[in-house]
């Protein structure tokens, strides 16, 4: 089984070897990413705002309305993807199956109330990206999952505030940078006027880089010279791969470099899955599964860099859907992703064997990921700046306040 090497010294503790101005830390989990936020939340003296794919009125929903309500600061918004108001606990709650369930209406309903008890409390709650009667609109989301508080302490990844997600294997990264912080700061109030952005930065030595949707170059181009600058090593541990990845990893791989993907077993949409398979077969990139629980990670080890964030590298995240990615080489952050996340996860995955048996599927897998990418320029459609944000209650859109 592969692994991975320590970067050179690393020997100091995880964000000791950084600049002073800036430290990171892994939160791994919904348990441990909540019990960091929590305090720097009850900390805040002048600002929260916290934008999230999927906020939901279960225990980590709810976690989170009661400490924004709790908290001093005079300013706390949040902003949530419009998917929330169709999709909970990841089934359309509209479905006759669903409508059925009556702890999934309870669910829908405590959803209602949550956003309806924040209002009431000084605490804003706007929904992205509208659907309106073009239900297409779906596929393609405001994605970003970030939180910055008081232009201090910043946080970055995929958890979203639901249970089932915090469930899942993920993380966030809590950063102490008042440049990161303030960064994200304006892009949460660009986002919050509805004009999404493309933006990049350097800050403390990391680059940090948004996507606003609409093609995302920017977005693009900053992974692929990252991509392209790999001698050695690159580890991918993602649900949901694609081009432009599946060609980028099999450049790296004919170029020398060891190339490893990890995919979840037990994958909540199988075609991702197999048409990875079927790339692998052709870019000779090796893919490894995951046991356990759905694997909702988002990370890419290149040498002794790492890309996380938002995205999902596939072409929904890095053409479609207004995306953040941070790419650092700060050493103890790098070791600690590989010791707490990536070589415990190599050591458990297993070869793709009996996958491997079912060729037809690795081939129609492929087939079909190719064609959902060729169809995504007209699913994509050039959406109007700005596109004004949300209420839970009637869906109409509305001005985003300044």
């Amino acid at each position: 089984m592969s692994r991975i090497g320590k970067p050179a010294g690393t020997d100091a503790a995880v964000g000791m070897d950084a600049p002073a101005s800036r430290t990171m830390r892994l939160c791994l989990g919904g348990a441990e990413f909540w019990s960091h936020l929590e305090r720097d939340i009850r900390a805040a003296r002048d600002y929260v705002y916290v934008q999230t794919l999927s906020f939901e009125g279960d225990a980590a929903g709810r976690g989170l309305a009661d400490a924004l309500l709790a908290c001093g600061a005079p300013r706390k918004r949040i902003v949530v993807d419009a998917v929330t108001k169709y999709l909970i606990n990841d089934r359309f709650i509209d479905l006759p199956s669903a409508r059925r369930d009556a702890g999934l209406q309870r669910e829908v309903a405590a959803t209602g109330e949550m956003c309806d008890r924040l209002e009431r409390g000084g605490v804003p709650v706007r929904f992205a990206w509208p659907v309106g009667r073009r239900f297409h609109r779906l596929i393609a989301r405001n994605h970003k999952k970030l939180i910055a508080i008081d232009d201090r302490v910043a946080y970055l990844g995929g958890i979203n505030f639901s249970d089932h997600n915090f469930a899942w294997h993920d993380f966030m990264i809590r950063i102490e940078s008042p440049g990161i912080a303030a960064f994200l700061r304006e892009d949460f109030e660009h986002t919050w006027r509805g004009h999404d952005r493309a933006a990049s930065a350097e800050i403390d030595g990391d680059e940090i880089v948004v996507g606003e949707g609409r093609g995302n170059a920017e977005l693009r181009d900053a992974v692929s010279r990252a991509l392209d600058r790999a001698t050695r090593r690159i580890i991918l541990q993602c649900p949901y791969v694609s081009e432009p990845f599946w060609s980028a990893l099999g450049r790296a791989h004919r170029r020398g470099v060891h190339v490893t993907v990890m995919m979840p077993e037990a994958h909540n949409r199988a075609v991702m899955k197999w048409g990875t398979l079927d790339a692998s077969r052709r870019e000779g990139f090796e893919v490894l599964m995951l046991p356990g629980p759905m694997t909702h990670a988002k990370v890419m080890r290149i040498d002794d860099s790492v890309v996380l964030g938002s995205a999902n590298f596939d072409y929904v995240s890095f053409r479609m859907q207004p995306e953040v990615v941070l790419i650092t080489s700060a050493p103890g952050l790098v070791r600690e992703i590989g010791e707490r996340i990536l070589e415990p996860d190599l050591a458990r995955c297993r070869e793709p064997a009996e996958e491997r048996r079912q060729r037809w599927r690795e081939r129609l897998g492929g087939i079909s990921m190719r064609v959902l990418e060729m169809l995504s320029s007209s699913i994509r459609e050039r959406r109007p700046g700005p596109i004004p944000l949300a209420t839970w209650r009637d869906g109409h859109a509305i001005p985003g306040p300044r």
